[in-house]
């Protein structure tokens, strides 16, 4: 069984930026849009950013890499801590393995996203190709103008992580509040690489996921996100 979902329903599952940047680096692509500075402006730190990691990503294909994601949300007594690895590879292909407090593999392709827990019999193909028009109307396709319309975007060097920049946006567009109040993202200021990404949804919740031990243009397997529809149903 293949089924639709919401916006929403999909950033709670994977961080959004995540999914739609095989290349992990592409974080700051995808929350900057394409293109320069506003006419008549002069560059700020947020299109100097831009313009640096657009570079960069021309020569970045795949990554594999560790990661923490820590879940804060009022229905939990104490946030969510979980760990695991994955692998993305350019345009929108990601997988991340989770180990730990539970095995869980969710695995998306730019169309559809599978998420299994092994230890609970649980498969599900979920078709996302809606969601994914949306995140490449709002994020990757955008210029920055139209970025701007849509939210209100700082970037600046994180008092509290001086190697790091911060991009961070804030919507106005009452869609896209509906499921998302904030979007954080944190790039490491040498290399140019994403290094952690909040999300803030509708309510209050937050997803944070960290990145270390980052390799690029590492070979993956030719399976490596392989989605089986079959894969719906517990066998």
């Amino acid at each position: 069984m293949v089924r639709t979902t919401r916006l929403s329903q999909i950033l709670q599952l994977v961080p959004r930026a995540l999914l739609r940047a095989g290349c992990l680096a592409a974080a700051a692509f995808v929350a900057a849009g394409a293109g320069g500075a506003p006419a008549g402006q002069a560059p700020d730190l947020f299109d100097d950013i831009h313009a640096r990691v657009r570079a960069l990503e021309e020569t970045r294909r795949t990554i594999r890499a560790r990661f923490t994601e820590t879940t804060v949300s009022s229905l939990l007594v104490k946030p969510m801590v979980s760990e695991g690895t994955l692998v993305g590879a350019k345009p929108a292909s990601l997988a991340m393995s989770y180990t730990s407090p539970e095995r869980k593999t969710i695995v998306a392709d730019g169309q559809r996203m599978l998420i299994a827990r092994p230890d609970r019999a649980e498969r599900e193909v979920i078709d996302i190709t809606q969601v994914m028009k949306r995140v490449d109307h709002y994020f990757v396709s955008a210029t920055p103008d139209e970025l701007r319309k849509h939210f209100t975007v700082r970037a600046f060097v994180d008092p509290e992580a001086p190697a790091w920049y911060e991009v961070d946006l804030v919507p106005t567009r009452k869609q896209i509040r509906q499921g998302l109040e904030r979007l954080q993202v944190w790039i490491a200021r040498d290399p140019l690489l994403l290094a952690q990404i909040r999300i803030t949804f509708a309510g209050g919740d937050t997803t944070t996921v960290a990145i270390r031990d980052a390799e690029l243009n590492v070979p993956l397997p030719a399976d490596a996100f392989k989605i089986d529809p079959s894969l719906a149903k517990p066998k």
